[in-house]
């Protein structure tokens, strides 16, 4: 499944064919800019409900990208396109619409568009078939947690936030007892294998001397998230065949 849609954006004053993938045309008019036919022929590509779509993942069939610096907002450009297309481009409008823009004649304000000769209408239909991959993604949620602590003095906590997540998860202390993590998910593959995502640790520990009785549980409200527990234990040292716990450690997963 896709998980998104193509259709034509159209614009006023254009006349266009049956669908709106066509647009009729007299012979020899020329592809320019606001002439009767256009240069330019655009196309939205629109991500389904609770799917995200980049720039990055999308490409033309059999088309050569064209090198260009980085652009804001993100855009990719492309050449070697069926004819009568010289060049398109794909620019991302939002994280769920990406305007998809093919060019029929030379953009002089363009530098890597600004070469090459204009579609003439012939004297007989014209079916281009134009190709194109990509996948969207799982839309990434906003996750906020608050973590409740015990307030003695005698125990620390550490959130270790995923590496891949550090620029979308922040944390921060709210008291002495209580820690929350908030951000915003970025998406994630459809076909990614593990759907579940791995946020970060949360790690309790003991002060120096003391030890837990017995390793404490972490537990959420929200039936989202879920945690695996890993406990650190130290030799005891009045007692060399006994094991103190000294930490846990809480890996936390969305759903």
């Amino acid at each position: 499944m896709a998980n998104y849609t193509i259709t034509r954006y159209t614009e006023s004053g254009h006349t266009y064919g049956c669908t709106n993938f066509s647009t009729i045309q007299i012979e020899d008019q020329v592809a320019s800019d606001g002439a009767a036919l256009d240069s330019t022929v655009v196309w939205d590509l629109a991500a389904n409900a609770g799917f995200s779509v980049s720039v990055d993942d999308f490409s033309f069939t059999g088309a050569t990208q064209i090198n260009i610096p980085t652009t804001t907002p993100p855009s990719t450009s492309w050449e070697d396109l069926p004819y009568p297309i010289l060049y398109a481009k794909m620019e991302k409008v939002s994280s769920a619409l990406i305007r998809i823009t093919l060019y029929l004649a030379p953009d002089s304000g363009q530098a890597s568009f600004s070469s090459g000769n204009s579609f003439i209408m012939p004297d007989t239909n014209v079916d281009i078939v134009v190709p194109i991959e990509g996948c969207a993604r799982i839309a990434g949620g906003s996750m906020r947690l608050v973590v409740e602590t015990s307030p003695t003095t005698k125990i620390t906590t550490r959130v270790d936030v995923n590496d891949d997540l550090k620029d979308y998860i922040a944390s921060n202390t709210v008291s002495d007892s209580t820690d929350e993590i908030h951000g915003t998910l970025p998406p994630t593959e459809v076909d990614g294998g593990e759907t579940n995502t791995y946020l970060m640790s949360y790690q309790t520990i003991v002060e120096e001397g003391y030890r837990y009785k017995a390793p404490p549980n972490l537990n959420f409200t929200d039936n989202n998230y879920y945690t695996k527990r890993r406990i650190t234990k130290e030799v005891n040292p009045n007692d060399p065949t006994k094991e103190d716990i000294v930490s846990v450690s809480f890996d936390i997963y969305k759903k």
